[in-house]
């Protein structure tokens, strides 16, 4: 028998080994549930599954396929009451990527100097984080789990950008449309049925300004926790379908993206964020005007007219028995718009920044990220978040004018846009915020190299 057979044999060999393990294991699991709650059973499971595919891109596939539907899980598995205190199934995507982290610092970085920036302000915040938890001994559960919903995703880009992992947005990337189509209808199902589960979670949870719990008269959430997140994960979906758009050759895959992307909007309408709905227009409207040529031209502009219509739709169908997705919601914005008051309050917090030098990690959230980061994690982590994010949406738009990675950069401007209007980073759609930036992050060493390349053929020319 040749070496090479040999290695395949023992290679398949120890794949089944794994698969017969987490089988094992999870049949143990499975007749240990009758001692041990569900919820924990599931987060073993999880893990097992991790073990099994034993790749540190696939483990953060598997995360980001649980960022918008792990609360749609919990509620499930809570059965009547729909929710369940301290939940531990709400830690498994964040322990998936700590693994991938830990795995993957013990590799040495593949890009040089040229990240020190971007890498340098994502450590200033994780260590403005960290002093602030420490200072104040912030250790209670809750104020660990918010800060490790921006540590991690930071570390993760830091891992990302430096080239000590292996590259997943094109992983990733593949998986969102589909993701979001999936979460995109079940909250169109929501809103007009709203199941069992996902009222007793209003219920149980006193997710009470976001309408009533019955059909029609409530702002969609999906499969997440609340609409904000939902929004989220929707908009992004939304800009990687019009980034796709402008970037893939093909009339008829470019007009399937424009549809998908269509479809998308009508539930996160229907969520009433209104953030997500200005952030995606924002980006649509940039790459209509730096990147798009030719038909997809007029592409984007029909998007953005079907989306208005849509909108209009929703309003003239629900405004006149809806409380919550009514005109006045989407049009009114004025003096009177309470959530346009307390946005514009608060830049009082800017007035004396020193007052927020160690910050409170136990404060209020506010809706604005920086804000929200200065006000609870101190001067330190919000000024190197600004920084990271004013580094970030740089090199984006330089992707976008220079065509490199353009769908990622414009995922990135959507992100820092719409972090001007809420804390982003609290729910696990910080994830996808770590896997975008790291990607972004590295795209200046990209260009270095294309730059490099281009010189050395011309000088060779």
């Amino acid at each position: 028998m040749s070496t090479t057979v040999r290695n395949v044999v023992a290679m398949n060999g120890v794949e089944l080994a794994k698969w017969g393990l987490g089988i094992a294991g999870a049949l143990v699991l499975v007749a240990v549930n009758l001692y041990l709650p569900i919820h924990l059973v599931l987060v073993m499971i999880g893990l097992i599954v991790a073990f099994i595919i034993n790749r540190r891109v696939g483990v953060v596939v598997l995360a980001v396929l649980l960022i918008p539907t792990m609360s749609l899980l919990r509620r499930i598995a809570a059965g009547p009451s729909g929710y369940t205190e301290s939940d531990p199934l709400i830690l498994l995507p964040l322990v998936l990527v700590v693994v991938v982290v830990a795995m993957s610092w013990t590799h040495p970085p593949t890009f040089n100097h040229r990240t020190k920036l971007t890498n340098g302000a994502a450590t200033a915040t994780i260590a403005g984080i960290a002093m602030s938890v420490l200072l104040t001994t912030s250790f209670d559960t809750k104020g660990l789990f918010f800060a490790g919903l921006i540590i991690v995703p930071l570390m993760l880009a830091i891992v990302l950008s430096s080239g000590r992992m292996p590259p997943v947005w094109e992983s990733v990337a593949k998986v969102l449309p589909w993701l979001g189509f999936l979460v995109g209808t079940y909250g169109i199902i929501q809103f007009f049925f709203l199941p069992s589960w996902d009222r007793a979670w209003m219920l149980t949870s006193k997710l009470t300004s976001i309408g009533f719990p019955i059909p029609l008269e409530v702002r969609v959430f999906g499969a997440s926790e609340s609409p904000g997140p939902y929004a989220l994960f929707l908009g992004l979906v939304v800009t990687l379908c019009l980034g796709n758009a402008v970037v893939k050759s093909g009339g008829a895959k470019r007009l399937g993206w424009v549809v998908l992307a269509s479809y998308l909007v009508f539930p996160l309408i229907l969520s009433g964020v209104r953030s997500a709905l200005l952030s995606f227009g924002i980006c649509a409207v940039i790459l209509a005007l730096v990147r798009a040529r030719g038909i997809i031209r007029v592409l984007i502009p029909v998007f953005l007219l079907i989306a208005y219509q849509a909108l209009t739709v929703v309003i003239s169908r629900f405004g006149a028995t809806s409380t919550i997705l009514n005109a006045d919601r989407y049009t009114g914005v004025s003096a009177q718009d309470d959530s346009l008051v307390a946005r514009l309050g608060l830049l009082n917090y800017l007035a004396n920044p020193l007052q927020h030098i160690i910050g409170n990690p136990n404060a209020p959230v506010v809706d604005n990220l920086f804000i929200d980061t200065m006000i609870r994690y101190g001067l330190l982590a919000a000024v190197g978040l600004f920084a990271l994010y004013i580094s970030i949406v740089v090199i984006a738009v330089r992707g976008l004018v220079r065509k490199q990675n353009e769908v990622v950069s414009v995922c990135a401007i959507f992100i820092g846009i719409l972090s001007l209007f809420g804390p982003s980073f609290n729910a696990l759609f910080g994830i996808l915020i770590g896997i975008v930036f790291g990607t972004v992050m590295a795209t200046p060493e990209f260009l270095a190299r294309e730059r490099t390349t281009s010189r050395s053929i011309r000088a060779a020319g």
